[in-house]
């Protein structure tokens, strides 16, 4: 799609693209940083670049054991409506996904971020002041958030899958706590007009990521009863149901896997 976008640019204007920002290490997001970097210089977190360069050989190593985990806790649940046997289900599917997509990694062509940053970094284009900005971790653990002061937008990369589950990336280092920290910041640093650009889904407003701010706030307070109440994880994925929010629909998450990670973050005190 890089070239794509390119042209997408330059029917809006003639001038160069100097930087690229990469809000996350996946590779629909940094997949088309070897073209842009021949004439842009790309911008990351800190923990972009090693994902980037090094991850796929941890991929590579941990996740065929994995998989064939999963695939024999799938054989021996046999109800096709079992919303704890579609969570592994999609757990299988991604971890497939990311294992085929490291073994076709080949360093020589990955183009990690040549500018990287802690918590902050400010760019100025003339009059125009860009802020970079990562809170926590949320979808992964390099996650970064770009404001736009001057025009009143914000994109915050895959903190926000505009009406879909979240893809919580807990294998790297990702949180559902974090996600409702970055939802917070934003809120608490831009005026109510401002426009949000999610990293998939529509772009859309503050009050459409207020809701999805709730609806994770609301998914954790159940969590959290569930855990008191002494249930299990597989009883917890089964039992939870988040009726009040329709508009959320499964993408390549389900359900079942926002309750898995957001129970082992509750049990963990995190």
């Amino acid at each position: 799609m890089a070239p794509g976008i390119v042209e997408q640019i330059k029917k809006v204007t003639d001038r160069p693209i100097r930087y690229l920002v990469n809000t996350h290490y996946h590779s629909d997001h940094t997949g088309g940083n070897p073209l842009f970097a021949a004439f842009a210089d790309i911008i990351a977190h800190d923990a972009v670049r090693p994902r980037l360069l090094e991850y796929p050989r941890t991929v590579q190593q941990t996740f065929p054991d994995r998989i064939k985990a999963i695939e024999t806790e799938v054989a021996g649940l046999k109800d096709p409506a079992d919303r704890y046997r579609a969570a592994l289900l999609s757990d299988l599917d991604l971890m497939k996904f990311l294992l085929e997509d490291a073994r076709a990694f080949k360093i020589e062509t990955v183009a990690p971020p040549r500018l990287t940053f802690d918590s902050r970094l400010t760019v100025f284009l003339g009059d125009q002041r860009v802020e970079i900005v990562h809170v926590a971790p949320a979808h992964t653990d390099g996650d970064a958030m770009v404001f736009f002061p001057g025009e009143k937008v914000v994109h915050v990369g895959d903190i926000f899958f505009n009406g879909m589950y979240p893809f919580i990336d807990a294998l790297a280092g990702g949180s559902e706590n974090g996600y409702i920290k970055n939802i917070d910041y934003v809120l608490a640093h831009v005026p109510p007009d401002t426009k949000v650009i999610p990293g998939h889904g529509a772009a859309t407003d503050l009050a459409a990521l207020k809701r999805y701010r709730d609806f994770l706030a609301d998914l954790r307070a159940e969590v959290e009863k569930a855990v008191k109440a002494g249930k299990s994880r597989i009883e917890a994925i089964r039992g939870i149901r988040m009726d009040g929010y329709p508009e959320i629909k499964p993408l390549s998450r389900t359900l079942g896997n926002e309750i898995a990670v957001t129970y082992d973050e509750v049990k963990a005190g995190r």
